[in-house]
């Protein structure tokens, strides 16, 4: 199923990273992994329970949306706030950490959602 709303994307994208994190994965999204060691270790403990196949194979598919973002610091920066609305820290205090404005982000993230959005509606 296609993301129809920017909000679609956003709850998909959390959802890849609970599944990742419950299900020891370790194919993920490796630069956040390296950046934040024990994302894991917080989010699988909110979450321990054991997920369909096709619950990885959706969050298999999320992960790769990912890759539709050319600049990397855009895609850096939704991957913290997709990994910290996945329960693994304070998107705030990561914006403290790299000096970003965390408004402008949050505007910045809410735009590229829009395009990933198009972009996956105009694939499928």
């Amino acid at each position: 199923m296609t993301p129809e709303t920017p909000e679609d994307v956003m709850t998909r994208l959390i959802e890849a990273f609970e599944v990742i994190a419950a299900t020891g994965k370790r194919d993920g999204p490796k630069a956040i992994m390296a950046a934040w060691p024990d994302y894991r270790r917080k989010v699988a403990r909110r979450h321990r329970r054991t997920f369909s196949p096709a619950a990885i194979s959706r969050a298999d598919e999320a992960i790769t949306w990912f890759s539709m973002v050319e600049d990397a610091d855009s895609r850096r920066a939704l991957q913290f706030e997709v990994l910290c609305k996945a329960g693994g820290g304070s998107f705030s205090k990561v914006c403290e950490n790299y000096g970003w404005t965390r408004t402008t982000v949050t505007s910045r993230n809410r735009a590229l959602l829009r395009r990933l959005s198009e972009r996956l509606r105009h694939s499928a």
